[in-house]
């Protein structure tokens, strides 16, 4: 139940600073067709950045997104994707945002 067509998935993306998110935001949006979505402070010194789109885009995106926030320095990047993400995963990856009410 999401908003969003077959075959889409979202993705998020997580590393210490806004510097590593900074790198793999640019690097994922010139290499695949992604919508970044939002970019989030989660505490502790952990940046979040979430992307939508389909899903072999944003699995490539992710992989160039964890690649580029190492390289960058960031000593703890983590990621997950969600294929056909559940309505409630869909709204968080369509408004990151909502994560500072939290």
């Amino acid at each position: 139940m999401t908003n969003q067509p077959n075959g889409s998935a979202a993705g998020f993306l997580e590393a210490d600073g806004f510097l590593p998110i900074f790198d793999a935001v640019d690097a994922m949006v010139k290499a695949t067709n992604i919508h970044i979505s939002g970019v989030t402070r989660l505490g502790g010194g952990l940046v979040a950045v979430a992307i939508l789109g389909q899903l072999a885009d944003v699995e490539e995106a992710i992989e160039i997104g964890v690649q580029c926030a190492t390289a960058a320095g960031g000593e703890k990047v983590r990621s997950v994707i969600f294929a056909a993400p559940s309505h409630a995963v869909s709204v968080l990856a369509q408004d990151p945002m909502v994560l500072d009410g939290m």
